[in-house]
């Protein structure tokens, strides 16, 4: 993965929102909350943030309503 570059996806199937800062394996997994997962690196910084129930909780429609704005 390029640096400065941001990978996010959606997986429907188990209502997941992934965002991905930065590649590689990681460390650790910390629950900040019973729905937002932290990867970190050895260095503890955050690599990746998973957010359980997406779109049970709006997440995926506010995300794709920032989208549209700014593509529009």
């Amino acid at each position: 993965m390029e640096k400065g570059k941001v990978k996010a996806w959606y997986d429907r199937s188990t209502d997941i929102f992934y965002v991905l800062f930065k590649g590689g394996p990681s460390y650790e997994v910390v629950e900040a909350d019973p729905d937002v997962h932290l990867e970190l690196d050895e260095e503890g910084r955050v690599m990746g943030i998973e957010i359980w129930n997406a779109e049970k909780s709006g997440l995926i429609k506010q995300v794709a309503k920032a989208l549209a704005e700014l593509i529009t």
